[in-house]
């Protein structure tokens, strides 16, 4: 139970921005409701509180209104954001594992593009798609170990292999 987080989300990407606002009234509702259980003092209601709330919870979960994710979901899902600037969302609200944002991260080169002027777009093993902003010294190959650190405002450095660290954005 401590390694579940439960965040609510403002409705499915196809809501329309009407409905929202009724999505996130019914699930902060179904929340309220099942934390308002623990005040009754007798047990036979306490519990017909506890039931009642957890039917509404599991059919709030089944319509996409609720969704329960571990903190192992959110670290992947924070990797996998790596180099994109997070907006300050409900998603992350009370969220104790933005300690565990990386400053940094190794990975591997799946795919180049070349650019101008000796910049390459490179598509690394989880899919990320970072681009040069200043030329490498040789060409990258397939396979090779990256190294994204971020810097200072903004700025994130890209070792790759042995070569030295060059400006990089995260373009997808």
């Amino acid at each position: 139970m401590k390694r579940l987080v439960a965040f609510v989300f403002l409705g499915t990407a196809v809501s329309a921005a009407a409905a929202a606002p009724r999505a996130h009234e019914a699930a902060a509702s179904v929340i309220t409701e099942l934390t308002a259980c623990k005040a009754v003092a007798d047990n036979a209601a306490r519990l017909a509180c506890y039931d009642a709330a957890a039917g509404k919870l599991a059919e709030a979960t089944a319509k996409g209104d609720v969704k329960i994710i571990d903190r192992e979901d959110i670290r992947a899902t924070r990797r996998s954001l790596f180099g994109f600037e997070l907006p300050h969302v409900a998603f992350f609200k009370g969220d104790d594992t933005a300690a565990d944002t990386p400053s940094e991260i190794d990975t591997t080169i799946k795919a180049i593009g070349g650019q101008a002027y000796g910049k390459f777009t490179i598509t690394m093993d989880d899919d990320a798609v970072w681009q040069t902003t200043e030329p490498l010294p040789r060409d990258p190959r397939i396979g090779m170990k990256v190294h994204l650190k971020r810097g200072a405002l903004g700025n994130y450095f890209m070792t790759v292999g042995s070569m030295r660290s060059v400006r990089a954005q995260r373009v997808r």
